[in-house]
């Protein structure tokens, strides 16, 4: 009885799962993947857990991109990047240096694409 129980309840989770945008994974959970991906250096890139998390914040980018460019059109952008920065653009250290600056509690609590905007918003800051 109790397995069954379990089961139908991990089974009700799959099809939210499946719904979910990639950017919607907990920030907390990307942050300590992400360390321990970093700590492999080169071997990362033949970890199965790389191309999924490649996909997650790529999602979340363009996510709160699509935000800032609806605010902008309305004439109060969420962020300003430079276009020094822009040029440079953003390697894995910075993404996993800013979530980590994050504390804790409060990233669990945040979505990838939450948390994205919050560092974002917080480095570019329009003046």
């Amino acid at each position: 009885m109790r397995i069954t129980i379990l089961t139908a309840a991990a089974l009700a989770l799959v099809p939210a799962m499946a719904l979910a945008r990639p950017a919607d994974i907990n920030a907390d959970t990307f942050y300590v993947a992400s360390v321990e991906l970093l700590g492999k250096g080169m071997g990362a890139l033949l970890d199965k857990r790389t191309k999924p998390m490649m996909a997650a914040m790529k999602d979340a980018g363009a996510a709160v991109k699509a935000e800032n460019d609806a605010a902008a059109k309305a004439g109060r952008p969420l962020y300003c990047v430079p276009e020094s920065a822009k040029k440079k653009g953003v390697g894995p250290r910075f993404v996993v240096d800013r979530l980590g600056a994050i504390p804790q509690q409060r990233r669990r609590a945040l979505t990838l694409r939450q948390a994205w905007r919050e560092i974002l918003v917080r480095e570019y800051p329009c003046s």
